[in-house]
């Protein structure tokens, strides 16, 4: 989530940053400042990368993993249901066509 307009060159100058951006990730939340970007030749030229602090907000006691998602549950029932047909399948309750 970009939380600052400072990617913007009009506003760089005033802030000396090029923007924030909030990271809510597995592992916790970090906040990103970005110092500005003059261009790709000037990177290729001085051999810089684009440079960025991050600052570690918060931290989550367990790591969030796909599993423990909306998606991953769904995934998991898919998984599920499959397992179950092949069951059935194997013990014959299940004829194939």
């Amino acid at each position: 989530m970009v939380i600052d307009g400072g990617f913007s060159k009009a506003y760089q100058q005033q802030t000396g940053i090029a923007g924030y951006t909030l990271v809510d990730h597995s592992t916790g939340l970090t906040l990103v400042a970005h110092h500005p970007f003059e261009s790709t030749q000037h990177a290729i030229e001085a051999e810089s990368d684009i440079d960025s602090k991050r600052e570690f907000l918060e931290k989550k006691q367990t790591r969030l993993r796909v599993g423990d998602t909306d998606q991953g549950r769904a995934i998991q029932k898919q998984i599920t249901d499959l397992q179950l047909l092949l069951k059935a399948y194997r013990r014959g309750l299940i004829k194939e066509r």
